[in-house]
């Protein structure tokens, strides 16, 4: 069954999403796992949530979308989308103990060479009602048709061109055989074909493959980290997916500084750019 184009429009949410010590230690395990201060619950002032991590209710609400009433997907065909783009701007740190309302709104599809591309606005509202995170997601349905009008115009990530200078830093970043699996548990975002071997293949990937906003995050850690800042620092961080990262896997990271910001690819060991994107730090 195709993707309904129909129900553009739809919104989705709110949902109430706690914001707990145990969730900002899981997910900063995985992502940043040296960073030793932001492991640390003791701290003065209280222990801030990777902005990252925000994906995770985003997710919640991403899973509402494909079972929303006039979605005609099947469960196989769900399974089937990539992620190809993230963009999220951090007004503020959120800290331990707050609850986030997080709500969602389709902004519309359009059919690709590759399937049907569909573009998503994430908002994120603290207890007084103010917003704390605003995110643009698109994500590509592999081989799945569009049913109804395409967009004439849909939001769109990037394209981001880092300059073709050398880069200020060079940043290898390790992926072991593991990592989809635990950040899949860290990041509360469980999709198969990060995880099953079986489930990959069939979707016609060549093995289990890390999850875009995996690398997205670890793309803004990494930067933070060779700034000596912590990772609330960063105030906005896109991307774009470009192609598949596989697991045990150790990809370089090239970062440009400029422009009140930093440029980055993501470069495979076959040379291939992975992703690229742009972060931000206050």
């Amino acid at each position: 069954m195709p993707f309904n184009a129909q129900v553009t429009g739809l919104r989705l949410g709110p949902i109430d999403w706690t914001v707990s010590t145990r969730r900002i230690l899981s997910y900063r395990a995985v992502i940043a796992p040296e960073d030793l201060a932001g492991l640390d619950d003791a701290r003065p002032g209280g222990l801030p949530m990777a902005p990252m991590a925000i994906v995770s209710p985003e997710w919640v609400l991403a899973l509402m979308l494909k079972g929303a009433p006039g979605q005609t997907m099947s469960e196989v065909e769900s399974r089937q989308a990539v992620h190809a783009g993230q963009d999220s701007r951090f007004l503020r740190p959120v800290r331990a103990g707050e609850t986030l309302s997080v709500e969602a709104e389709l902004l519309g599809a359009r059919e690709s060479r590759a399937g049907t591309v569909a573009a998503i606005r994430y908002r994120s509202f603290d207890e007084r009602g103010d917003l704390v995170v605003e995110s643009l997601s698109t994500s590509v349905y592999r081989g799945v048709a569009l049913g109804g009008p395409s967009a004439s115009e849909l939001p769109t990530i990037g394209p981001f061109e880092p300059p073709a200078t050398t880069p200020w830093r060079r940043l290898a970043i390790p992926f072991g055989a593991g990592f989809p699996h635990a950040y899949t548990e860290c990041a509360e975002i469980w999709n198969p074909i990060h995880t099953e071997r079986q489930v990959a293949l069939a979707a016609g990937l060549p093995d289990i493959i890390v999850h875009g906003t995996a690398l997205w995050a670890a793309a803004g850690a990494a930067i933070a980290r060779e700034l000596g800042l912590g990772l609330e620092a960063v105030t906005r961080l896109a991307a774009r997916f470009e192609a598949p990262c596989l697991a045990a896997t150790t990809p370089v990271l090239d970062v440009h500084e400029g422009d009140g910001g930093y440029h980055f690819a993501l470069i495979g060991g076959q040379g291939q750019r992975l992703m690229s994107g742009r972060a931000e730090l206050g």
